[in-house]
């Protein structure tokens, strides 16, 4: 069982960890930044999280598995559920903040490193599932290499957000989809 005085520590200074990571990027994680912003103290913030590292990676993945949506139904269905849901997850300023560290961290140190590894990881990852199970099902042409084909998925909306700094619409969740499917459905 949890304390529940701990799990309140954790949340709020999960919670500064994304507001400085939002502000000042990762360059702005220290401990000292995170007791300000969290009102728990130093002390609290050493004991518990060491490394902070390990404490963004810790953040990281707790936004990476929130709200996990299963991408159940017909193909075309599932395609579109999972491109809204990481078009969304894109849109949400705090998870760009994070992921913006997470890569910028993973160059650096290792603890960013794995987790980098195993959040973009092709056999484990929701997009990889999705183009094997289409592959599985014939509606995705099964000599696609399923990398590329996540790589076919992610892109774009994230040269959207990162790049150009605009949010992913609807319209192109649909227009993606679509284009997808199209691009990928087997030969006759």
């Amino acid at each position: 069982m949890t304390d529940a005085r701990f799990v309140r520590t954790r949340g709020a200074v999960h919670a500064a960890v994304c507001e400085v990571l939002l502000a000042e990027g990762l360059g702005g994680l220290t401990v000292d930044r995170l007791a300000a912003e969290s009102g728990i103290s130093r002390s609290t913030i050493y004991r518990n999280w060491p490394d902070l590292a390990d404490l963004a990676c810790e953040v990281f993945d707790e936004l990476m598995h929130r709200d996990e949506v299963e991408f159940e139904g017909a193909a075309d269905v599932a395609l579109r559920a999972y491109l809204a849901d990481y078009a969304e997850r894109l849109n949400d300023r705090v998870y760009l903040a994070v992921l913006v560290a997470l890569v910028d961290g993973s160059t650096r140190d290792t603890a960013f490193a794995e987790v980098h590894a195993r959040a973009f990881s092709p056999t484990r990852s929701r997009a990889g599932a999705i183009v094997r199970r289409g592959q599985r099902e014939g509606w995705i042409d099964p000599a696609l290499d399923v990398q590329g084909c996540v790589e076919d998925m992610v892109a774009p909306f994230l040269y959207r957000r990162l790049v150009r700094q605009v949010r992913i619409t609807n319209r192109q969740v649909d227009d993606l989809t679509g284009d997808l499917l199209h691009r990928w459905h087997p030969t006759s």
